[in-house]
């Protein structure tokens, strides 16, 4: 009796599948947002492989260009306030799209450029081997904040 009784109270807490597998794409959206709007020299090859196992490779190489950190020692920009909105789910969707919204920080010390903006973009995802993979990025607005 006490059996059951347990399982099904493991089955209420545990996520469905399908919530299952909206928190791992937001996941996805969230790591893509901190390893490719995430740009400073530390850290970098953490960010690129990271990058490298979550995005298709075109988009991949739209990012990651070049195998050292082009923008110099004094460049950082770095994505705060992240939210996602999330189009219907039914758990069998192979491509779903969220809409992501963040600020971003760039500072660049040499040219004393220290700006905020605000994005938008919208991230397309689809499922490769029982993982999310994004593979297209639309920006959607940037704007200064001031």
């Amino acid at each position: 009796m006490e059996n059951k009784e347990l399982k099904k109270q493991l089955s209420d807490v545990r996520p469905s599948a399908q919530e299952q597998q909206k928190r791992d794409y937001l996941n996805t959206v969230k790591q893509f947002i901190d390893v490719s709007y995430h740009r400073e020299k530390e850290g970098f090859e953490e960010r690129k492989k990271v990058g490298k196992s979550i995005m298709d490779k075109e988009l991949y190489e739209q990012f990651y260009p070049s195998e050292k950190f082009v923008y110099g020692d004094s460049y950082t920009s770095i994505p705060n306030d992240l939210q996602l909105y999330v189009q219907q789910y039914d758990g069998e969707q192979e491509e779903v799209e969220v809409i992501a919204e963040f600020t971003n920080h760039l500072v660049i010390k040499d040219e004393n450029v220290d700006d905020q903006t605000h994005d938008i973009i919208k991230v397309s995802l689809r499922k490769e081997e029982n993982k999310w993979v994004v593979y297209s990025i639309e920006e959607l607005k940037t704007e200064m904040m001031k």
